[in-house]
């Protein structure tokens, strides 16, 4: 049975008692849709929407982020208040150690992840890092009064490092696209980064990087994550889209929450107000109504070529996740 919610008194796995902090973790690889899906779990008040953790140290603090209100994060009172709670004098934490830290539990050291053996003499390189960030989650969950900590960081190594630590109790949400339309999203969407307060732009990968980090990150979510079955759940992002209030519903289940999703959406819209998310896709700052509708772009635009090579690289997901060999081009 899940963990009781709202992060209130219970046993560690250790055994010892005290406050447990509940994390919804959205992981898997990019461009799947999980920053609709945070601005839509955050409408609800016992959410917080907390964005792309992994990257608060360098993209939040070390280069001066914006927060998903639109203000520098450290001049977001929210997390001026998350920041004071977790660590009292925020002046003393050292985002560059903290991002040189997590570096030595990185994406690229993932096909060492495949036991855990390996995966806690990795975790031993990192330090001081699991514990500062476990601290950092009971500040948000002290400065915003939040049941569920979304955090969508999608690495699922990250995911590991929460694991690991004994008072926060991390559900698992395993997202994933069709890795063709993720593999045009990397291409096609190279666009100006919003979200920091110097002029750059956004990561663009080719077919076959893409392909990679698909395979590499699935292959890991599904290694660390599939056989915790009370704390692992699947989403297929277009199943999402074709039904989002069974998909709402079938999350709060998940952690323990109720949702009523007539409370955001109306006639396949939602209403998005403003949140707090340290990082993530521009589309974090994409306020009101939006429509709820699938990107189907990629079926017209991604080149044949580009095509054929992501279906024949990301081949075993395309049948295990059930999606089609062969597409139709979009009208």
């Amino acid at each position: 049975m899940p963990g009781q919610p709202g992060g209130g008194k219970g046993q560690y796995r250790d055994g010892s008692a005290g406050e447990r902090v509940h994390i919804l973790y959205i992981g898997g690889t990019g461009r799947t849709g999980s920053t609709l899906l945070t601005a839509m779990l955050g409408q609800y008040q016992q959410f917080f929407p907390a964005g792309e953790l992994a990257f608060l140290w360098r993209f939040g603090l070390l280069d001066a982020g914006k927060c998903g209100c639109g203000l520098l994060l450290r001049e977001c009172p929210v997390w001026g208040s998350i920041l004071t709670d977790a660590y009292g004098d925020v002046s003393k934490v050292d985002a560059a150690e903290l991002f040189r830290l997590r570096k030595r539990f990185n994406s690229k050291h993932m096909p060492l992840m495949v036991t855990r053996g390996l995966r806690q003499r990795l975790l031993q390189r990192a330090g001081d890092f699991p514990s500062t960030v476990e601290r950092l989650y009971h500040g948000i969950a002290s400065a915003t009064d939040s049941r569920v900590i979304v955090d969508s960081s999608k690495e699922p190594h990250y995911s590991y490092i929460l694991r690991s630590r004994p008072s926060l109790d991390v559900f698992f949400l395993h997202l994933v696209r069709d890795p063709r339309a993720v593999a045009h999203s990397w291409r096609a969407h190279h666009k100006k980064e919003t979200g920091l307060s110097y002029d750059s732009w956004m990561e663009s990968r080719g077919p076959v990087v893409s392909s990679t980090y698909f395979d590499v990150s699935n292959v890991a979510a599904e290694l660390m994550w599939s056989h915790w079955h009370d704390r692992y759940l699947f989403l297929r992002y277009e199943d999402f889209l074709a039904d989002p209030t069974s998909t709402l519903r079938r999350i709060g289940r998940f952690v323990g929450e109720d949702i009523d999703p007539s409370q955001i959406m109306t006639d396949g819209r939602v209403d998005l107000n403003p949140s707090h998310t340290a990082w993530g896709n521009p589309k974090r700052f994409e306020l009101g109504s939006v429509q709820l509708e699938p990107d189907e772009a990629w079926r017209s635009k991604m080149p044949r070529k580009e095509r054929l090579a992501v279906t024949a690289l990301t081949f075993p997901f395309i049948k295990r996740y059930h999606y089609p060999i062969t597409v139709d081009h979009a009208d």
